[in-house]
């Protein structure tokens, strides 16, 4: 006879565990009846599960490693459907809160998004962890499917490889709510999308625009200007972005986003309001794309 398919639960990942706060922060404070701005609900997700050495170190553009492999995680929360996201923020679905309570324990949280299995009305007892070494709890522990596709050299993970594909992702699970009866109704869906595009800039401010030490691009005119047309930022209705592309000597910069071109708003790390800067660090000539995405405050370079 053919063995059934299991799920097979390795060790504990900090990347499940934070996912799994996300969310249950999310659904905290819809019971209260508090907003938060994704960037801040993540944010209090890191405190409370901090980042180990590996995952606090930076990649381009400033960004921890962990922060990147969380906010590339919620993905798969839209897709299971227990998360929406939408220029007004995020909401926890019915569904999505329903597993939050079912599923005490990270791994077996990720595992049912994953699978898809179906949310249990009862929470689950949690399975018993055995005491790792430091060294043994990093990025390589996760919980995955067995037989799972992966070729036996890529280490199985819920990151996405390009930032192209993780847009494409979120834009497509969360257009796939419900379900498809036929033709008219996935005409309706793309009419949506155009109208929805097309109402986009309606949410969106003036303008926006970087602000740091762009001394060796444009001289003192550079460094930390409100108002300098080089460093405006060109909204994209397309993915709902702003960005710029500059041609940036190698080199350290630090940099802001600033709204409707005053500090009054303005942007840095994690897309916190008032946040520390944004660091870039460039070891050879290169065009570097900004992306600012209004909604949700990422911040993003490649």
């Amino acid at each position: 006879m053919k063995p059934t398919k299991e799920t097979v639960i390795t060790a504990r990942n900090r990347t499940n565990v934070r996912l799994r706060t996300t969310l249950a922060l999310l659904a905290d404070h819809q019971e209260s009846g508090t907003a938060v701005a994704p960037g801040e609900l993540m944010s209090q997700a890191v405190a409370e599960v901090p980042f180990d050495d590996k995952e606090a170190e930076l990649l381009a553009g400033g960004v921890p490693r962990g922060y990147k492999a969380l906010t590339t995680a919620t993905s798969k929360l839209v897709k299971a459907g227990w998360l929406l996201k939408s220029r007004n923020g995020w909401a926890a679905t019915e569904e999505g809160v329903r597993a939050v309570r079912a599923f005490t324990d990270p791994d077996q949280f990720v595992n049912a998004m994953i699978s898809g299995a179906p949310v249990p009305d009862q929470p689950v007892e949690a399975p018993a962890h055995a005491p790792l070494a430091p060294e043994q709890l990093g990025e390589e522990a996760q919980a995955i499917p067995a037989e799972d596709p992966t070729p036996p050299d890529v280490t199985p993970t819920l990151e996405v490889t390009s930032e192209t594909d993780a847009a494409s992702d979120e834009t497509s699970d969360e257009m796939s709510f419900g379900t498809t009866d036929g033709p008219s109704e996935a005409s309706s869906d793309e009419t949506t999308d155009v109208a929805a595009s097309a109402d986009a800039w309606h949410d969106q401010p003036q303008s926006v625009a970087l602000s740091g030490d762009f001394d060796p691009l444009f001289g003192e005119a550079g460094h930390w200007s409100t108002d300098l047309r080089e460093l405006q930022l060109s909204y994209d209705a397309g993915d709902n972005s702003w960005k710029q592309t500059l041609q940036m000597p190698a080199g350290t910069y630090q940099f802001k986003i600033l709204v409707n071109n005053s500090w009054d708003e303005n942007y840095g790390r994690y897309g916190v309001r008032d946040g520390a800067n944004h660091e870039l660090q460039l070891l050879l000539d290169t065009a570097v794309t900004v992306r600012f995405d209004f909604a949700t405050k990422d911040i993003t370079t490649s």
